[in-house]
């Protein structure tokens, strides 16, 4: 039975408890609170507090005088595999930077995120329950039924490419070389092809019957969106589709805006209309906006002419 999430006062707690290195001591070495203000500069009245809050949430479990993490604090264990963090690593990131949003929102330029937030990044994007994943897929392959070649652009951790290789596609998934290394748990032994691409000119030299962008589009300027459905031109198969699936409307997209303004320099939330000129634009025909049930997904669809 999965866990409610945590309130946004655990969540503040989780946070103070990390930046205190409270939250790390736990995990590995303090097992009880006098241990933990040993470790730590807690206050006895803090580390009880504490200690009773992550037992009560289901962070810890008490052994007799000790308390033990227990799999609900994994995520805040170093892992090889990302599919051990989950999403909570990545909400007390956001967390982080939301409490410098009044200078990003002078800026435009949020702090560069360091190898731990990108990992946590990737454990969320692994956590995507299995449902939405099928369903995107489903209709990326209801889209093109008859296609083999399939390019993700910056798809890891490699879900999506992974589901869509079960489906008996050819796939070809790009990432930089960071986020591809922290992904190769989930990508070993499986029939995707990872490729080092960080900017849609590195696109490979390659032809496809489907190109796919998942939340991809919206992490870019809208100079890069176009250079992206420019380029994609350049690689589909004559009668091949590029496929955006993106947040478009209602509360999550406006949780995707905050979210983009915590997270990049560009990014942002475009409406199905922009999409569609930018696709005509470059050729794209048959070009439609279709919601994907139960996801809060759309998928922005257009076709490279046949005689293209």
């Amino acid at each position: 039975m999965s866990q409610r999430p945590p309130s946004l006062e655990v969540l503040l707690l989780l946070r103070a408890a990390r930046e205190t290195g409270a939250l790390e001591a736990l995990m590995r070495t303090a097992a009880t609170p006098s241990e933990l203000c040993e470790q730590t500069e807690l206050t006895e009245r803090g580390a009880r507090i504490l200690i009773d809050v992550l037992e009560a949430e289901g962070f810890l479990k008490r052994v007799r005088d000790s308390y033990e993490p227990t799999n609900r604090s994994l995520g805040f264990l170093a892992k090889t595999d990302v599919r051990s963090i989950g999403s909570l690593p990545a909400t007390l990131d956001r967390l982080d930077r939301g409490f410098e949003l009044d200078e990003t929102l002078c800026t435009d330029a949020p702090r560069p995120i360091d190898a731990r937030e990108r990992r946590n990044n990737l454990g969320a994007q692994a956590a995507v329950d299995e449902a939405t994943v099928r369903a995107v897929v489903t209709e990326i392959v209801r889209t093109a039924p008859d296609a083999t070649r399939v390019l993700e652009i910056s798809g890891a951790p490699g879900r999506y490419a992974v589901e869509l290789a079960s489906r008996g596609l050819e796939v070809t998934l790009t990432d930089t070389p960071a986020r591809l290394a922290d992904s190769k748990a989930i990508l070993a032994g499986k029939s995707v092809r990872p490729l080092e691409a960080a900017t849609p000119a590195d696109m490979p030299a390659e032809r496809f019957d489907i190109i796919v962008g998942i939340e991809y589009a919206s992490r870019c300027g809208p100079e890069t969106t176009r250079e992206l459905v420019e380029r994609a031109t350049d690689v589909l198969e004559p009668g091949g589709w590029l496929v955006l699936v993106e947040r478009l409307e209602g509360e999550r997209a406006t949780r995707r805006a905050v979210e983009l303004l915590l997270e990049t320099d560009a990014g942002r939330v475009y409406d199905g209309d922009r999409y569609l000129e930018w696709f005509e634009a470059c050729g794209l025909e048959e070009t439609t906006v279709s919601t994907i049930p139960g996801t809060g997904f759309h998928a922005i669809a257009g076709r490279w002419p046949l005689d293209g």
